[in-house]
């Protein structure tokens, strides 16, 4: 699921950002840029933002930010260094009869002249507050996806109503499917033999074969099931994606299994309108957590 959220914390030393960014994936993959003070600390970030979110790739970017003066950092000189590249340059201006001096700014300029050390950081000590600025942004993050699942949900019950008179659809065909195959089978040894020979019993028990083969009242029966259970799911104040996505998956094989065994062109037209909608909800489901 797609979201956003963002957590500060400031103290008087520190301020910490965090940013969470959120789009869909089938399982959390959390990809996480830290300052390099706090590497250390991205074990038990990670482990925090799975306790609170169960799906989605999720980039974590988290910002240090001291609220103290430059005093703390040490600068030094690398005298040697500019002593070098003084004489090496005198020399230059010398041989190639050059006239242009060398200024000091432009010896800082020099990498390796200036150093600036920052303070060493304890890690440990600013956890906490690194941990309250996630906690914030996770909030905001869920709050979110909260309101995309709720569009999401909507939308789910109006493909699973789709479906649902869809079978309905299919088991009125389904209904008349022994008299059409008796039917159809009568027309074909007329056809054949014309009207001698026609044994009625025989025409009956051929067509109660072949009507028991097309069967699909337990295919119909297992499928509202499925979607019985996908309704229920709907309503549940948890993490259900996968559950659903297993689901979708029961609805596909039941109706492939009722195109496969009727022959009637009315089911075979209501089967791939079902798995037209079948596919919108697999598609919707990927964003559920």
């Amino acid at each position: 699921m797609t979201g956003y959220g963002r957590g500060e914390s400031v103290s008087s030393a520190l301020r910490v950002t965090v940013e969470l960014r959120s789009v869909n994936h089938r399982f959390l993959d959390v990809k996480m840029k830290l300052p390099r003070s706090w590497l250390g600390l991205e074990p038990q970030l990670v482990q925090r933002l799975r306790d609170r979110v169960g799906r989605g790739r999720v980039d974590v970017y988290v910002h240090r930010e001291a609220q103290v003066d430059a005093r703390r950092h040490e600068v030094r000189v690398n005298r040697a260094l500019a002593v070098e590249i003084r004489d090496a340059t005198a020399q230059l201006v010398q041989d190639l009869g050059l006239s242009q001096d060398l200024a000091p700014s432009d010896l800082l300029r020099i990498p390796g002249v200036l150093e600036v050390t920052e303070p060493e950081v304890d890690a440990r000590e600013e956890a906490s507050q690194v941990e309250e600025a996630l906690d914030v942004a996770i909030v905001g993050l869920e709050a979110m996806r909260l309101a995309e699942g709720e569009r999401l949900v909507e939308a789910l019950r109006g493909y699973l109503a789709r479906v649902r008179s869809l079978v309905d659809a299919v088991e009125d065909v389904v209904r008349d499917q022994p008299a059409m195959i008796k039917a159809r089978l009568e027309g074909r040894i007329q056809d054949l033999l014309g009207s001698a020979g026609i044994d009625a019993g025989r025409i009956a028990q051929e067509a109660a074969i072949l009507a028991d083969k097309a069967d699909v009242d337990e295919e119909i029966c297992r499928l509202r099931s499925h979607l019985d259970q996908a309704g229920d799911l709907l309503g549940k104040d948890e993490p259900v994606g996968r559950r659903l996505e297993f689901l979708v998956q029961e609805f596909l094989r039941e109706t492939n299994t009722i195109a496969s065994k009727s022959s009637a062109t009315d089911i075979s037209v209501l089967a791939v309108e079902l798995k037209s909608e079948i596919e919108k909800i697999r598609e919707q489901v990927a964003n559920l957590e």
